[in-house]
């Protein structure tokens, strides 16, 4: 009798620039144990996949898991699987670079394992068919993929069980069914189901029952470790499996397509898992799409639809967060840095070793966590971001080096559409700094990093609807619980943003608005000003660089006239980085209109209330939590960890409107609120007429 072929892959991964304690805790709960389980098992096989930046962290603090793992791969009951070495969204990267990272994580494995891979595991199962060729030219023979890829491609249900063959332009690939049914019931339902599954097939030749799924659910997710081990469901699990020998066997994926032919050719649409389709839309998309899913399980028909109803692609986050955006045009500028830096650099001495260490740090810039947001934090994770951004700004450090810009004191100015909006942005860049200046948004800046201390400073979120948001809002409605926070207090953050959170936004308001109106986001500003288009005046190299905005004011019935003016300039220091707006505005009436104007000025320092980030004013000072008003000539931020610090200053004097800036997004535990930096509105009283007003602020950016 043929026996039924088994093949789990278990995929294990934790972020660049997540904490230690989360990496150390994954482990002990989760990828040790496992190990350690399949251990007692010498006839179980299994597919294993690590990212690479979790291995370089487990060869430093458990050196021993490797000894394991190498006995386990000589044993020939582990077929180690290959990937990304950052785990970036392969179809998200420059095809240079996605043959970077296939190789580096290969020559990983063959150094410390013996073996180049023959599978890859595609991060986050993101599949397009322009895949193939860069998969297959990298030595890849198969990836692992979600079952419903083939259903949507018109695969029946029962001819899941084996391989499929696909090509593109005559370059091939491999692809594996990854069961749905067998993934939700290991390891959360009796082991019985899954034999249940398991014996479905029996007589049958040739039959593969595949499943790949994350190693965070033997042991890190909910309940899981007491599962999986206090309670030993993979012991028992695992014991089942040998216990059957006559009808069943485990295999790795390579070896089972040594010996069976695919079932045939298919080419699959783009596609994910399915939460992932629905969380890439944009929230009132996806809720629709949600809703779409839910008629469907009442219709008599539904499977038959529900088979075509993909939703988004992993793409559309970048449409969806425009901050997510940015940080991947970035990346894509430096990855285009690199390359044509690379043409140009000897094989061997100096320059190569420092350009080895900025494909390094392209290469970790693109990991996928930061750059999306749908069960975990992701991108409204602050340290992922940061950690992310770091590594793009230590690559254009070196860069700027190589190409001898490091040696200048000059501000480089050029235009360009680096994020694709249609619209051009100034791009401003010294050695110690990089600025994006987005006339198109409020003539506001929408990056600043400071090389010196290899960060970010703005890095913030937009507060904007959510589609699990509406749950949190019937929760209280409803007086029910909300996991993980005071429904009071999580509800009263339910607010969103008009604008995206970037520097030197323009605020017009009334003269009687105070510091709380700016925390409820009811100053009742010109929009024009604050959010619309600013011409730029200036040559698109100059600096400093003049814009202007015209705009009309409605004010008690009555309408305000408002030409305003917006200069910046950008220099070097001896000591870090000098940023400057000086701001005129005048009306059309020739008696004086009583108003208030703001710059908003948005940082992100990452702990809010850690003793060593801090605002300081007038000899006190106050954590980054601090909500309220400041009046003093001079604002410091100062953050100790990352070596940084910020005088803000204004002629003539201001008050400063400062908030905290907090989301409320989905985690594994429920909801939580995040901090994502600070809202500073430097506020002056002026008197609108005919006679410009002029208003100055100035920051001043130094390494300590």
């Amino acid at each position: 009798m043929d026996k039924i072929s088994l093949a789990l892959v278990v995929h294990s991964h934790q972020p660049v620039g997540n904490f230690d304690h989360v990496f150390e805790e994954a482990y002990q709960r989760a990828y040790n144990p496992f190990v350690q389980t399949l251990f007692g098992h010498s006839r179980v096989r299994v597919g294993l996949h690590f990212s690479g930046c979790l291995l370089e962290w487990i060869e430093k603090h458990h050196h021993e898991y490797f000894d394991a793992l190498r006995e386990l791969v000589a044993r020939g009951q582990v077929e180690l699987m290959g990937g990304g070495f950052y785990e970036p969204v392969i179809s998200a990267i420059p095809d240079a670079d996605k043959a970077a990272q296939l190789s580096r994580l290969a020559d990983y494995l063959e150094k410390h394992f013996g073996s180049r891979p023959q599978g890859a595991w595609l991060t986050e199962r993101v599949w397009r068919p322009d895949l193939v060729r860069p998969l297959a030219d990298a030595d890849i023979r198969y990836v692992i993929l979600d079952d419903i890829h083939f259903i949507a491609a018109g695969v029946e249900p029962g001819d899941l069980y084996g391989t499929y063959l696909t090509e593109d332009l005559g370059a091939q690939l491999q692809l594996v069914p990854s069961l749905k049914r067998l993934r939700y019931t290991i390891p959360f339902h009796d082991i019985g189901e899954t034999f249940d599954l398991l014996r479905q097939r029996i007589g049958q030749p040739n039959v593969l029952f595949a499943a790949g799924d994350d190693a965070e659910k033997f042991g890190i997710w909910p309940g899981t470790y007491d599962l999986c081990y206090t309670r030993g469901w993979l012991d028992r699990f695992f014991q089942a499996v040998e216990d059957s020998g006559d009808w069943l066997e485990t295999t790795t994926l390579s070896s089972f397509m040594s010996t069976h032919k695919p079932l045939g050719r298919v080419y699959l649409p783009t596609a994910s898992y399915p939460e992932m389709m629905e969380w890439a839309l944009p929230a009132h998309a996806c809720q629709e799409f949600m809703q779409c899913l839910e008629e469907t399980e009442n219709m008599q028909s539904g499977e038959r639809f529900r088979k075509f109803l993909l939703g988004g692609t992993w793409q559309g986050f970048l449409g969806k967060y425009a901050e997510s955006n940015q940080i991947h045009k970035l990346m894509l500028d430096v990855s285009r840095r690199f390359h044509e830096a690379e043409t140009d650099v000897p094989a061997d001495g100096e320059r190569r070793s420092l350009l080895d260490e900025t494909e390094t740090h392209l290469l970790a810039a693109q990991c996928n966590d930061a750059y999306w947001h749908g069960l975990f934090g992701g991108l409204y994770s602050p340290h992922l971001r940061s950690a992310v951004l770091r590594n793009l700004v230590q690559a254009e450090a070196i860069l700027d080096k190589l190409n001898g810009e490091a040696g200048t004191d000059s501000v480089r100015v050029t235009a360009a559409d680096l994020d694709v909006d249609g619209e051009r942005e100034i791009l401003l860049s010294h050695q110690r700094a990089g600025i994006i200046l987005k006339p198109s948004d409020g003539g506001t800046v929408s990056s600043l990093r400071f090389k010196p201390a290899a960060t970010e400073l703005i890095n913030s979120l937009m507060r904007r609807p959510e589609v699990y948001h509406s749950k949190i809002r019937s929760s209280v409605e409803n007086h029910q619980e909300i996991p993980n926070g005071p429904k009071a207090d999580l509800n009263d953050l339910l607010r969103y943003d008009r604008y995206m959170r970037h520097c030197f936004r323009t605020y017009l308001f009334p003269h009687w608005k105070q510091w709380p109106d700016f925390e409820r986001l009811d100053l009742q500003e010109e929009i024009t000003l604050a959010g619309g288009e600013w011409q730029v005046v200036t040559g698109p190299s100059a600096n400093p660089m003049e814009l202007s905005c015209q705009s009309r004011y409605e004010r008690d019935g009555a309408s305000l006239d408002v030409e305003a003016r917006k200069i910046f300039l950008a220099r070097g220091t001896e000591a870090g980085f000098h940023v400057e707006c000086r701001l005129l505005i005048s009306s059309n009436q020739t008696h004086a209109v009583p108003l208030l104007l703001g710059v908003e000025l948005v940082f992100n320092l990452l702990a809010p209330n850690a003793p060593d980030r801090y605002f300081a004013a007038a000899g006190e000072r106050h954590p980054l939590e601090f909500s309220g008003e400041i009046q003093s000539p001079k604002l410091e931020l100062t953050d100790e960890w990352q070596g940084v610090r910020l005088v803000l200053e204004t002629r003539p004097g201001c008050r400063w409107w400062i908030i905290p800036i907090r989301t409320v997004s989905q985690s594994e535990a429920g909801y939580e609120s995040v901090y994502q930096g600070s809202a500073i509105l430097a506020v002056w009283d002026i008197a609108a007429s005919t006679s410009p007003e002029s208003r100055w602020l100035g920051v001043e950016i130094t390494h300590i």
